[in-house]
């Protein structure tokens, strides 16, 4: 029987003053304690540091000037000592029983801990969604044999992962393309079992000041900078690539994006809004559309999930491009529904009239 672990719950946090009270309180309320929760604020002009010192000892503070995403997972664990960690976005919090479910599917050889993630709004609302959203129990096995096969795999974004040491060992410190969860999550299979839990264990915010809604001159999009997007991922796949060959893992040795549905998404949305980086100026849109097909088919979803997918690809792909940029920022652009309907249906009735 193995001897009990240790758990380290790292939060970062840059002028989430709203929120970082409410991730630390959910730090401290597991019914599996934490055996020590670093909160690393990196140059925070807001009130942060105020609601950080207010929990005294019960937390580990860590107040450092600003140094950007790419360096703040690397500060955190150097300062932890668990045998998983956990980085818990400071505007995302996990529920009371993650600790100890974690804890129960950790054994050595483990390389990560994978969860599903209850997607709320600003406010703490539930948005009748969740992030993977995983459609049945998926055993370490099976994405196994799905990364040998494809060199990739479905995973949750940063807090909805706990990473062991002895993968974090292997590779940090760690310069990623531009965020550590990534990076991590790309390159973990090669290292150990990557074991999924299927029941949310937290809370995933979706709001405005979201990274992924920032495009590269620091202006908030309604619509994602997809271009960007693939780059940041092609750059760590390249990662991936370094990491196999230096510890001797082979990898499938096509264009792993066309593995990935939501960047074969990107690349039809990037064509059909006239952004693409360039990089792709050799692909078809309808060989675009048939690799969508592919991974819808091959992939981990449930089959609500794949109707909905391919009816998207299917709606979206004939389009001419004006009708396509109104429908996706439809999906992008939520807050406006009715707006986005009339635009589609007003262009419908053009489209059609004699």
């Amino acid at each position: 029987m193995l001897s009990r672990i240790s758990i380290s719950i790292i939060i970062t946090n840059y002028n989430y003053e709203r929120y970082v009270g409410q991730a630390i309180e959910s730090a401290l309320h597991q019914t599996r304690p934490a055996d020590e929760i670093i909160v690393l604020d990196d140059g925070s002009t807001d009130g942060s540091r105020r609601v950080i010192s207010s929990y005294g000892d019960r937390i580990t503070p860590i107040f450092q000037a600003n140094e950007g995403i790419k360096s703040i997972s690397n500060t955190g664990y150097g300062h932890s000592n668990g045998t998983l960690i956990i980085y818990l976005d400071a505007d995302d919090v996990l529920y009371p029983n993650a600790l100890e479910h974690v804890e129960k599917m950790y054994s050595p050889g483990v390389a990560k801990i994978q969860f599903d993630l209850d997607v709320i709004d600003q406010n703490g609302s539930f948005l009748g969604r969740r992030y993977c959203n995983f459609p049945r129990p998926i055993s370490a096995a099976e994405t196994a044999a799905y990364f040998e096969r494809f060199g990739t795999y479905t995973w949750p974004v940063t807090s909805g992962n706990a990473y062991s040491r002895s993968f974090l060992e292997e590779v940090m410190p760690l310069t990623p393309p531009v965020s550590h969860d990534g990076a991590l999550n790309t390159i973990a299979p090669l290292y150990g079992r990557v074991e999924t839990i299927i029941e949310p264990l937290g809370q995933y915010r979706l709001h405005n000041r979201n990274i992924s809604r920032i495009n590269d001159t620091g202006q908030i999009n309604i619509v994602p900078d997809f271009a960007s997007r693939i780059r940041i991922r092609k750059l760590e796949f390249d990662m991936l690539r370094d990491h196999a060959r230096r510890i001797g893992k082979p990898l499938p040795q096509n264009d792993l994006l066309d593995h990935e549905l939501v960047f074969v998404n990107y690349r039809i949305m990037a064509r059909k809004l006239e952004h693409e980086d360039g990089t792709d100026a050799d692909r078809s849109l309808m060989g675009l559309w048939w690799k969508a097909i592919l991974v819808i088919w091959h992939g981990p979803y449930g089959y609500g999930a794949a109707i909905k997918h391919l009816v998207w690809v299917c709606s979206l792909t004939p389009l001419p491009n004006r009708l396509a940029r109104l429908l996706i920022h439809a999906r992008y652009s939520r807050a406006r529904p009715l707006s986005n309907l009339r635009k589609l249906l007003s262009f419908a009735r053009l489209s059609t009239s004699p």
